[in-house]
């Protein structure tokens, strides 16, 4: 016996048992340590014995008695090939099934079992084979399957070649042709298209992957080199052979190469960043390189990604959703915008089936990486900061769909995921996994975290979505029990059950605040103002920023149902801590050395207290004196010290202004004296210096668009400062400014004005007004931004003879485009006191006017009936200010009024015509038209500078509608005069800026369009003159030829009816006869209309055709007598 090594022993100790083992094996001295004792012959058992033994073996079989201890085994042979005697029974095809055989009733107990007799009866009686086999001799078959595979494939292979071998011709065909009939030609093909590929796909053998290491040579591995240079190292185990199949994996790969320009496909680390295509190998970078399809490239694709998502080994499937995680979290934030692009559809399914993995650790990384897919965080934390400042109880819904009906399944999962992943995720059943995932796996903290979050996501969907939610069997009520429950937080933190979560809080306020009825059943039902008041009331919450999270959270929540006139029962009750809580802050509380999370908690106590008082005044009674007396000054005196601007250090300012805009009826004097201070201070100097920085309107950072199928409300920004959208960034002044300008509106006259022309807010207003275009529009956090806007508007109008109403009209007028459907209210106010109020209109301008020739009459018809086109536009518009039932604002929906709305009735007429909308009178088509081209002209004529924000192109196409809208408006005389005064407007200007070939807002293609108007002369004109020249302004010779080719080929008979002469032409007639036409086709045309009489003499056409036609025939002439 040989002893195994010890851990004491040296290397020498283990070379010399090495020596002695390998020189006792060859000397065959090695005694083994049990052996297999061969019987020979002459001791083989006799007959009688072997009977003996064959009867114990069946009653052994029979009947499961022990062993006995006096039977003889007998050899242990490797192979017999004796024929035991058994019968085997044939498959006879044509029976299908064997007939089932049934026991003698005669058979009595003996000897053995009755099963065991009936056995021995048939090895005595063998059925005969009612079927001849026939034996085909020389039939060769294939060595091997070319469609078997797997372990047993020999095996079967071979059986199969049995039986082959014992049917004729004739069977063999026979069962072919059923075969053929039964099977799909599809699987047919396929498996014949297998036989002839085998060799080609056939995997090679462990030999042949081995030739590519036979022109190796070992020197070429560093690694081996420094192994096998060691000393003694040919004396150590298993090195006396060399294996070159295997050291060929470790040389030296080459680096590859990368042309400019070449496509390839993007590699990540496991933190999700994308790597060059080829670097140096480094300890940092060794584990990124695998033998996939470009060993020489570290990292790994999506697809090898995905296919480790598969994985048996749980530690790869890990790894692989991890670096998902990391990738998608990546894309979240703009890195990879304009780079590459994810395929979202792909991850959302590779996700959603490794979610149903029970694994602990598994499901937590696909949990992770399914949230990173839906749920962004930087949008979620946007928007919960505006929690703070007033500005957040207004929530975006996210929803790509807004049906109410039910998935009908009539598109599957991957058309589904391509338009809409949020309703493609309800219908893989996530509501039910989760929910397993929380009642039954119970998983940490962090899982549990990632779960809500997407509920979270869900909840921001489509009012389908967000019923599913709430409404899914005992999902919310697990939740709620688990999560945001009545009792103490206990010591262990491993674990979140029985533990408050603040996800789970948020989940609750986003519910309620999609719909009251929901905030009435957390009430009521769930009884969730008893776990919010534990937590208010228990002093443990406020000894951690956890606590201070879930205690903020809980205020946030408490002003939704405040919100909803909810709640309000408890305020009382509360009211002692709430004051202990406020008495707190103004004490200890600072705006410059105070954490971000004490300030948070501080400033969500002020906006709760803020929406209370609004619901019932009299709970301010015993708040006033800590707000008024201490509060104010303190606050307000560290904010005019400030020396830097901090976003997240104005919350608690803010959030007190917004409390002070409550209690401004009650103490006007005292919070006026404040507002003053604050306006004269060196801090808001300082803290308003760069609004124009922090402005989204004047910023054009690009931001991060998720894919069609998914929406979010867009806040990050690679490119800007702090990642993210200019207004929500850390110097970002907006979000203070315009609570501050909610109090003023309602401050006296010094105070609005003050405001107004303090430097760094006229320079901003200057700025909105000089910029022609603004950036980020449809931003959901532009709306800060557009009722900070909108209130300097209204504190215009209060004190419009002590600022330059110039400067605020036009802002006015630009600002118009900018508003959704939440500004509604707003929007009628501008427009009824600024935009249609001559109160409000420059007085120069109205002097400067009065001298318009042909004009007077239709500018004091406009100003006499500015009422009326007011409730044209808003009629139109639909500028109706809506009541909201919740707390949401559909983000879809874009702004209320486009650029050009002053075109907006014409256009709505058009469309109406167009796809038979409604039907209209014709004296409310009158009304409409006629008010919209009064206000277009006094538009034209008194604001210049506004009316060429919209081009002279779109503002050709837009009256030219008025023809397409009505077969007969374009006769009524104001309407005709009107028209006619624009059109000269726009072509006495603005002629040359007019380019039919560039893009126009609103239309696809302008061919169609101008195909349209000649439709339409054709049909109604009676020869208009002012409809003439609308259809002779693109035929101006520096256009485009195709619309001379139009109107010239395939509308000829306007030709022979078009009389507008050369006197009556708005545009100056040269600008159809230069340049030269040179157009052979077009030439034959005009040649054909003057031969043929098809054209009038007088009519400026007929001046056009001639002018060319004569020109052509000159240069030809010219041509000629220079060539000869």
């Amino acid at each position: 016996m040989y002893n195994r090594p010890k851990h004491t022993d040296t290397e020498d100790d283990i070379l010399k048992m090495q020596e002695e083992f390998f020189k006792n094996k060859g000397n065959n001295s090695i005694q083994p340590a049990a052996k297999v004792v061969n019987v020979q012959k002459d001791n083989v058992p006799s007959k009688s014995e072997s009977n003996t033994l064959l009867n114990d073996s069946l009653q052994i079989a029979n009947t499961f008695e022990a062993i006995p201890t006096n039977a003889n085994i007998g050899s242990i042979v490797q192979k017999v090939n004796v024929n035991s005697g058994v019968v085997i029974q044939p498959f006879l095809h044509k029976r299908g099934f064997p007939e089932a055989k049934r026991r003698e009733l005669n058979t009595r107990p003996c000897k053995g079992s009755i099963f065991s007799q009936h056995m021995k009866k048939q090895k005595l009686d063998p059925v005969p084979c009612e079927i001849p086999l026939t034996v085909r001799e020389n039939k060769e078959h294939p060595d091997h399957s070319c469609i078997l595979t797997g372990q047993d494939k020999d095996a079967i292979h071979k059986e199969n070649v049995s039986i082959l071998q014992q049917m004729t011709v004739d069977e063999i065909k026979e069962e072919r042709e059923k075969l053929l009939s039964t099977m799909d030609p599809a699987i047919v093909a396929f498996l014949k298209a297998k036989r002839q590929n085998v060799n080609e796909s056939r995997t090679k053998s462990i030999a042949e992957q081995n030739e590519a290491a036979q022109s190796f040579e070992v020197e070429d591995v560093e690694a081996s080199r420094e192994v096998l240079d060691v000393e003694n190292s040919d004396r150590w185990l298993n090195f006396d052979s060399v294996e070159l199949g295997k050291l060929a994996w470790m040389t030296e790969f080459n680096v590859p190469k990368c042309n400019k320009g070449d496509v390839y496909e993007a590699r990540f680390d496991f933190e999700g960043w994308i790597l060059p295509y080829s670097a140096p190998m480094t300890e940092s970078n060794r584990s990124l390189y695998h033998h996939g399809e470009e060993p020489g490239r570290p990292g790994y694709t999506l697809q090898e990604l995905f296919q480790l998502c598969r994985s048996s080994v749980i530690q790869q499937k890990i790894v692989a959703l991890n670096t998902i995680s990391n990738i998608l979290a990546l894309v979240q934030s703009g890195v990879y915008d304009n780079i590459i692009d994810i395929p979202v559809e792909q991850i959302f399914f590779v996700l959603r089936f490794c979610l149903d993995d029970n694994t602990v650790s598994v499901l937590n990384a696909g949990v992770k990486a399914f949230r990173n897919l839906f749920y962004y965080p930087i949008d979620e934390a946007c928007l919960d900061n505006l929690l703070g400042f007033g500005l957040g109880q207004v929530q975006p819904l996210l929803a790509v769909d807004h049906s109410e009906t039910d998935d009908d399944n009539t598109v599957n999962d991957q058309q589904l995921a391509e338009t809409n992943l949020i309703k493609c995720l309800a219908r893989s059943d996530i509501l039910k996994r989760i929910r397993y995932i929380i009642t039954t796996v119970k998983p940490s903290v962090e899982t549990i975290t990632y779960c809500l979050e997407i509920l979270i996501r869900l909840a921001r969907d489509s009012d389908y979505i967000a019923k599913r939610v709430f409404e899914c069997e005992d999902l919310i009520a697990s939740i709620v029990r688990f999560f945001v429950p009545c009792v103490k937080v206990g010591e262990d933190t491993h674990s979140a059950y029985g533990c408050p979560v603040v996800q789970a809080v948020k989940l609750v306020r986003i519910l309620s605040s999609r719909n009251k009825m929901y905030a009435v059943q957390f009430i009521n039902r769930y009884n969730l103002m008893a776990s919010l008041s534990f937590y208010l009331s228990d002093a443990t919450f406020a000894l951690n920023s956890n606590g201070l999270k879930l205690q903020v959270e809980a205020l946030h929540l408490w002003s939704v149902f405040v919100h909803y006139n909810l709640a309000m029962d408890y305020f009382e009750q509360m009211q002692p801590i709430l004051i202990k809580l406020l008495d707190f802050h103004v004490k200890k509380t600072d705006l410059a050395s105070s954490s971000y999370c004490i300030q948070s908690h501080a400033a969500a106590l002020l906006i709760f207290l803020s929406a209370a008082f609004r619901s019932n005044a009299s709970c301010a009674g015993q708040f006033l004196p800590l707000l008024h007396e201490y509060a104010l000054s303190k606050w307000v005196a560290q904010f005019g010290s400030l020396s830097d601007v901090k976003c997240g250090r104005l919350q608690i300012i803010t959030a007190l202004l917004d409390c002070c805009t409550t209690l401004l009826v009650t103490s006007r004097d005292t919070v006026q004296a404040h507002v003053k201070k604050l306006l004269h201070s060196n801090g808001f100097n300082v803290v308003t210096k760069n609004i124009r920085n922090a402005s989204n309107l004047l910023n054009n950072y690009e931001v991060h668009k998720p894919a069609a199928n998914l929406r979010s409300v867009e806040a990050a920004a690679w490119d800007a400062p702090d990642r993210i959208i200019p207004v929500m960034q850390t110097s970002s002044c907006i979000p203070f400014v315009t609570v501050l300008s909610r109090l003023i509106i309602q401050c006296e006259q010094s105070i609005k004005v003050a405001f107004l022309k303090h430097g760094n807010i006229s320079n901003y207003l200057k700025l909105l007004n000089s910029t022609s275009n603004y950036c980020l529009v449809s931003n959901w956090f532009t709306r800060l931004e557009s009722e900070l806007i909108a209130n300097c508007l209204k504190i215009a109008v209060s004190v419009r003879n002590e600022v330059d109403v110039s400067l605020f009209y036009e802002v006015a007028i630009k600002s118009l485009s900018i508003y959704n459907s939440e500004f509604k209210e707003d929007i009628g106010y501008i427009l009824r006191n600024i935009v249609f109020s001559t109160s409000f209109y420059p007085c120069e301008l109205l002097i400067n006017n009065l001298h318009i020739e042909h004009g007077n009459d239709l500018l004091v018809e406009t100003l006499n009936n500015l009422d009326q086109i007011m409730n044209v536009y808003s009629a139109v518009l639909n500028i109706k200010s809506e009541t909201r039932d919740n707390l949401f604002v559909n983000l879809s929906t874009g702004t209320v009024m486009p650029i050009d709305w002053i075109y907006s009735p014409i256009i709505y007429l058009y469309m109406n015509q167009q796809k038979n909308k409604e039907v209209i009178s014709e004296k409310q088509q009158v009304n409409i038209v006629t008010n919209c081209l009064r206000w277009i002209y006094l538009y034209e004529t008194y604001f210049p500078n506004l009316a060429k924000l919209i081009n002279a192109t779109d503002r050709y196409c837009r009256l030219a509608c008025t023809f397409l809208g009505s077969d007969n408006l374009f006769l009524e005389s104001e309407i005709h005069n009107l028209l006619e005064a624009c059109l000269q407007h726009i072509i006495k200007n603005h002629e040359e800026n007019i380019n039919f070939n560039r893009p126009i807002e609103g239309l696809n293609n302008f061919q169609d369009f101008y195909t349209q108007l000649l439709e339409q002369y054709q049909g109604v004109s009676y020869g208009d003159v002012l409809f003439g020249n609308f259809v002779l302004l693109p035929l101006i010779q520096r256009h485009s030829v195709r619309y001379r080719k139009t109107l010239w080929s395939e509308y000829a008979g306007i030709v022979q009816i078009f009389n507008v002469t050369a006197e009556q032409v708005v545009c100056p007639v040269e600008l159809f006869l230069t340049p030269e036409e040179t157009d052979i086709s077009l030439l034959k045309c005009y040649r054909r209309a003057l031969v043929t009489g098809q054209i009038r003499k007088h009519s400026i056409l007929y001046t056009i055709a001639n002018h060319h036609v004569n020109r052509f025939l000159s240069r030809k002439n010219e041509n000629k007598m220079q060539s000869s």
